[in-house]
Formats: structure tokens, C-alpha cells, sequence
């Protein structure tokens, strides 16, 4: 299996999959070889679901991406960004509304 054609965010040269603790790892050297706060992989995932989030996708889609079962999982965990995204809308709508008068 390469893991390119399998979807992985994190090959090896070979093309298989890399260990989740590669990535752990080389994050750890590398924020430090940086001066940077630790960042966990985990954060990509949020950091992914956020941007669609705020780029108007839908919850369902972003769940079944996330590999969510259920949308309501997607919905208490990401239920600040969601507020957030909320309120950027009713900008949007209020810009529409105002323009028009």
C-alpha cells in the first residue's frame, strides 16, 4: 500500500504510511530547532475543519471528512468555530441588507 494513494497526509520516501509518532517527533525538533511552541498533529485536523468552517462548508461535510459519525460530534467540538463562522454571515448579510437601503 503507498500511502499517497491511500489518502495520508504523511509518506515515508518509500510511500508507505509514516508512524503517527514520526510526525510527533520531527514537529517536536523542529519547533525547537525553531524557537516555536510545541505543535501537536492533532491541530491540523482542527486547523483543516476551522478553515472549511469559515470557507462556508457545510456540517455535514465536514463531519463525514473528519470521519465522524455522528454531525452532532462535529458540532460540540467545533462549536466555537461554528459561532464564529455564525457571526462572519450575519456580517455578510448585514453588508447585503445595508447596501441596498
Amino acid at each position: 500500500m503507498r500511502a499517497v494513494d491511500e489518502g495520508f497526509l504523511f509518506a515515508q520516501d518509500n510511500g508507505n504510511p509514516m508512524h503517527p509518532d514520526s510526525v510527533t517527533d520531527w514537529l517536536k525538533k523542529f519547533s525547537k530547532r525553531h524557537g516555536l511552541p510545541h505543535i501537536n498533529p492533532h491541530a491540523f485536523r482542527h486547523t483543516m475543519a476551522s478553515m472549511l468552517y469559515f470557507n462556508g462548508v457545510d456540517s455535514v461535510s465536514i463531519s463525514k471528512r473528519l470521519g465522524h459519525a455522528q454531525v452532532s460530534t462535529t458540532a460540540n467540538i467545533y462549536a466555537h468555530v461554528m459561532e464564529a463562522a455564525d457571526q462572519k454571515n450575519a456580517d455578510i448579510l448585514a453588508d447585503v441588507f445595508l447596501k441596498k437601503a
